[in-house]
């Protein structure tokens, strides 16, 4: 059993202790009001897995294996999500029985989460590359900030065993997310130093076989830095879930329910979803005009994004090297210095859904 689930459990079983005896009957509900109040937590079911593992196979026209492009960043960045978390929040609820089996009930929540890791990956210049390996990127994950959700909904169920005590029931309704963002000071920093940079775009050439590089850059323009759309969105949902009378006029309850929206949560950097072009992991044939890309890496010569060390002077230099005068006597291999370093950079965002499921345990009292 996961420490989640144990948790969750451990709440309903909390619930269930101060209930005393077993009731008999269940609490009679028809033209009655409930308000409740539960601990609710949701998980979204879209997520966006970094691209740095992703490979392009490539076939020749008659179907036969050719060749592959491999995506250049270190695939270790593949553990890396870019999503909303799960969150942990409350709901207030109101109910109306129309009779014995069917009610309608309106509730209004809040809940907050992180949005997960903003991958940022970077070859930085005079960086030494084991000779083993065609490029070196070091993987950089930033707390990608904080959502607020404020969910209201309207829901209409039917219990099926409404004299019993322990009642299950489905439920079907409408409602609509109100959405709200908080940057971190990390994502803040990289918008910041984004708006700052000047960068052109260095395409791959070669495949896995011949071997892969990075092209110059053809020309460079001003960056753009992060821009996020927390919107709000209206939703459907249905679930079920059972309730247990434990004494006159209260109930303990668990909720599931699946939530499906119509809007997103979006964050672009430089005005897409990733600074860099991905491999895409897919198939071509050689004689299609996109097989090679283009794909490729964001060169910044001058500052950067990210703070990647201090140079020190290479091994056998003179004692008196001043790597501020001569860098490239130098490689950043040093501690580091709190200043943005130069080199070739990939950031990876974009949009996820705010689908997802919730699970609510809690407790009712009828009126």
């Amino acid at each position: 059993m996961t420490r989640r689930r144990a948790s969750w459990l451990g709440v309903a079983l909390a619930l269930l202790a101060i209930t005393g005896g077993p009731a008999l009957r269940a609490e009679e509900v028809e033209k009655k009001f409930r308000l409740g109040f539960a601990i609710e937590g949701y998980n979204t079911s879209d997520q966006l897995h970094s691209p740095s593992p992703n490979v392009r196979t490539l076939f020749f026209p008659n179907g036969d294996f050719a060749d592959s492009v491999f995506d250049p960043r270190n695939d270790s960045g593949a553990i890396s999500d870019f999503g909303i978390q799960p969150q942990l929040g409350g709901v207030l609820s109101a109910s109306y029985a129309f009779n014995r089996m069917w009610y309608m009930e309106a509730s209004a929540g809040y809940r907050r989460g992180t949005v997960g890791n903003v991958e940022v990956q970077a070859e930085f210049d005079l960086t030494p590359i084991p000779t083993q390996q065609r490029f070196g990127f070091r993987i950089f994950n930033l707390d990608g900030g904080t959502i607020t959700q404020i969910p209201l909904q309207v829901t209409g169920g039917i219990r099926f065993r409404p004299k019993a005590a322990l009642n299950p029931y489905l439920c079907a309704g409408v409602g609509y997310t109100f959405n709200s963002y908080e940057p971190s000071d990390e994502i803040n920093l990289l918008s910041l130093r984004l708006d700052e940079s000047v960068g052109g775009f260095r395409a791959i050439s070669g495949t896995a076989s011949g071997g892969e590089q990075f092209e110059p850059a053809a020309s460079f323009e001003d960056l753009k830095g992060i821009e996020v759309d927390a919107q709000n969105a209206p939703e459907w949902h249905f679930g079920g879930g059972i309730e247990y009378s434990f004494k006159p006029k209260w109930v303990v309850y668990a909720d599931a329910r699946y939530t499906v929206h119509s809007g997103e949560f979006r964050m672009t950097v430089n005005g897409s979803n990733e600074l860099g072009i991905s491999v895409p992991a897919d198939q071509k044939r050689l004689d299609e005009a996109d097989a090679l890309g283009p794909f490729g890496t964001v060169q910044i010569s001058n500052g950067g994004l990210i703070d990647g060390g201090s140079l020190e002077p290479l091994p056998g230099s003179p004692a008196d090297t001043d790597c501020s005068l001569t860098p490239n006597a130098c490689q950043l291999t040093g501690p580091p210095d709190g200043i943005p370093d130069p080199g070739n950079y990939y950031v990876h965002a974009g949009n996820v859904r705010y689908d997802g499921a919730s699970l609510r345990i809690g407790v009712k009292f009828t009126f």
